[in-house]
């Protein structure tokens, strides 16, 4: 059999023209059409084992997905996805599948291009969005067992989707008011547009999952409450507590914290924050951070003030901790780079900053991160600029460690047990209030993990353990399964 090694539309997906994208918002990633996507779909060899499926923290059924719609069974493949993945058109659009997940680890990659999964799985999320809804998975009969998730970010959704199906009543509290969490607030629409996340929330909400928004547990009611009243809390704060480093002049106007800004802009929706803005970013404008997160901040701030942006990294762009492609996007539309330069000092007059004092940098031994640590020289150099947002890494929300006494580590992040428990009997902890800031789809596999665990705890006796990962992956990998998806059968199944 000849493989098809080029994918059938632009690598690595089609995107809206770099001058189009400039002062606007809309989705950079065009879809395919259906004739793209079942082409694109073919080019899978349907792996007797599927490494695109082993390294997805979902356990996504990449390969039955791409089998069904290069049949045209849209809806087939909808449900194959469907069964551990309730954000996929979110993270069709967010996760960084060429960098570290399935089409890194797409065998046809070895010989060409790898299969756009991300691209197909959009596709199909988008057809069954706009075109054909289709029924939700199968639930169990009601447990008259409660649970509180604290946090309504990818985790907190996923572990609530999961625990709903198990029959448990399900209330999830969020201080803002939608639901989505960094997801929402913290990717730009022309990554992720809301309408696709708030589709999905909703379908999770409709499903019997309770939300109450503008709560802030902690403040508006208490833990000790919480625990009262449901069999089981699960904390999914996610990472909120920014990293500061004591840099003179952080105090100046001008001075912005890169994750508050993101937030301001669109959590109540860009359009709301263009018709009245809070930043005055003036032309000249400098982003200091090499991630995830200062690429959003220096793209909306390209598109906000229409001047000039300049990434700040005090490492070379190869030790960058960001998607590629994103980059490769971000260049497109005018973005700056600068490397091994990291901020010194803030200077200004009359309370607003004007210029950076930056301190050359260079490249030393390989640090516990991986990547060679950056080292200061005596070097220095002056920048004027009109403003400056700070993006430089975040940790977990520590307020519920704060206030109502978990245990936490060194970095602030919950502790937990084997069982994802926490130091106080019945609250649990998943996700980046845990780890730290992560991937999305990383949020909801430990979302999804701590809800299997919490089902074991609430059906009572002895902890089962059972493993996510060996039953969705040894079920799709093992017995009848690969014969049924051959021949085109549907699999919509309670969960375990």
């Amino acid at each position: 059999m000849s493989l098809k090694t080029e994918r059938i539309a632009e690598f690595p997906f089609p995107k809206l023209g770099a001058g189009a994208r400039k002062g606007n918002f809309e989705e950079v990633q065009l879809p395919y059409t259906m004739e793209q996507a079942m082409e694109e779909a073919s080019r899978c060899v349907t792996c007797g084992n599927p490494v695109c499926m082993d390294v997805c923290p979902l356990q996504t059924d990449i390969r039955g997905m791409c089998e069904a719609v290069s049949r045209g069974d849209l809806a087939t493949a909808y449900h194959r996805i469907r069964e551990t993945n309730p954000l996929l058109g979110t993270t069709a659009r967010c996760c960084p599948q060429l960098d570290s997940l399935c089409e890194a680890a797409c065998v046809i990659g070895s010989r060409g291009e790898p299969v756009a999964s991300g691209m197909v799985q959009r596709f199909v999320a988008d057809w069954e969005r706009t075109v054909s809804r289709q029924p939700d998975p199968i639930k169990k009969e009601p447990t008259g067992r409660s649970v509180a998730v604290i946090g309504g970010g990818p985790a907190g959704l996923a572990a609530a989707e999961l625990l709903s199906r198990y029959g448990h009543e399900v209330a999830i509290y969020d201080e803002l008011p939608v639901l989505g969490g960094t997801a929402w607030y913290g990717i730009p629409d022309y990554h992720l547009p809301k309408d696709v996340l708030k589709y999905e929330a909703e379908r999770i909400l409709a499903m019997g999952v309770q939300a109450k928004t503008g709560v802030k547990v902690g403040a508006d009611i208490s833990l000790d409450a919480l625990r009262s009243e449901y069999d089981a809390v699960l904390v999914a704060a996610g990472a909120k507590d920014v990293s500061r480093f004591e840099t003179p002049g952080s105090g100046l106007t001008g001075v912005y914290d890169g994750y508050r800004f993101l937030e301001d802009v669109f959590v109540a929706g860009v359009r709301r924050y263009l018709a009245n803005p809070r930043y005055q970013l003036g032309k000249r404008i400098l982003v200091i951070g090499g991630g995830n997160s200062a690429l959003d901040c220096a793209r909306t701030a390209l598109r906000l003030s229409g001047g000039e942006v300049t990434m700040v990294y005090r490492r070379t762009e190869a030790e960058m901790p960001v998607d590629k492609t994103l980059v490769e996007e971000g260049k497109e539309e005018g973005l700056r780079m600068m490397f091994l330069t990291a901020p010194k000092a803030y200077t200004g007059t009359g309370g607003r900053m004007t210029s950076v004092s930056m301190t050359v940098m260079k490249l030393g031994e390989v640090d516990s991160s991986g990547r060679r640590s950056p080292i200061p020289t005596r070097e220095t150099v002056d920048i004027e600029c009109d403003s400056v947002i700070v993006a430089i890494g975040r940790g977990p929300n520590a307020y519920l460690q704060r206030t109502a006494g978990i245990k936490s580590g060194p970095k602030g992040g919950i502790v937990t047990d084997d069982r994802f428990m926490t130091s106080i009997p019945g609250v649990f902890a998943a996700g980046d209030v845990v780890t730290g800031e992560s991937l999305v789809v990383k949020a909801m596999g430990k979302g999804r993990e701590a809800a299997q665990r919490i089902h074991e705890y609430l059906l009572g006796g002895e902890p089962k353990h059972i493993s996510l990962y060996d039953y969705y992956f040894t079920r799709r990998t093992t017995g009848t399964y690969y014969r049924d998806m051959m021949d085109g059968k549907e699999e919509m199944l309670p969960p375990i």
